[in-house]
């Protein structure tokens, strides 16, 4: 079997159309998140759980910790005795990384069990496209080493889906439904996901501006049609 990916910004659609799909199509499929959002992930490591759990507890315990009264952050140098809980902050960070690494790679040992057990698997996201811009395009110039590795895991060890699908709508429209971030930078967003048709082979873009019926039918013709050219050319 394959792989397809529903991308695109926040608010067109992108869970609700997956689960849709989940049962309106020919074949055995699998509903597999493969975002950041760990609240919404439907396989996720147990240090993964852990881990968000401490976070929102830390969130909890101390809310707006990090902020000052003028609204923009101070630094200051770490004295003497602050040096061992700085140190501790760090490694922290770094356990995080790789744990999120690990979780990234888990997702993708899942993805292939299904796909060979004979299931389409149908992610909600992709690492590799909601990073591709910032960890991934050549020419970025200089990262820091967390994000070259991070990249370099997209490249080489993480399997692109066999079928992307792009749900396009304008950046207001994705305001409007789920009011995050500015219009200008979901617009930004919109064209890093719409110019991924240079580099991907399987690329589909369906209007996600109109009624949710019309557009699960569009995925639904899209996913049925390149299974059936898969099939038949092999």
């Amino acid at each position: 079997m394959f792989s397809a990916t529903l991308i695109g910004l926040d608010g067109v659609g992108k869970t609700t159309i997956a689960k849709r799909l989940e049962h309106a199509l020919p074949m055995p499929v699998k509903y597999l998140y493969m975002g950041m959002n760990f609240e919404a992930g439907n396989c996720l490591l147990p240090t993964t759980r852990w881990w968000s759990a401490r976070q929102r507890r830390e969130a909890a315990a101390a809310p707006g910790r990090s902020a000052s009264p003028g609204g923009a952050p101070r630094h200051r140098a770490p004295t003497l005795g602050q040096a061992p809980r700085v140190v501790l902050k760090a490694a922290r960070k770094t356990l995080g990384f790789i744990n999120r690494l690990l979780e990234e790679w888990c997702r993708e040992l899942v993805a292939l069990h299904y796909i060979r057990r004979g299931h389409l698997v149908l992610f909600d996201r992709h690492f590799i496209y909601d990073y591709y811009h910032a960890d991934i395009l050549p020419g970025s110039g200089h990262l820091p080493w967390k994000r070259r590795v991070h990249g370099f895991m997209l490249r080489h060890l993480i399997r692109q889906p066999d079928l992307v699908i792009c749900l396009d709508a304008p950046g207001e429209v994705a305001f409007r439904r789920k009011r995050e971030f500015s219009v200008p930078l979901l617009e930004s967003r919109r064209r890093d996901y719409l110019s991924l048709r240079s580099a991907v082979r399987n690329f589909v873009v369906v209007d996600a501006n109109r009624d949710l019926e019309a557009v699960v039918g569009d995925v639904r013709r899209a996913i049925v049609e390149f299974h059936d050219r898969k099939r038949t050319h092999g």
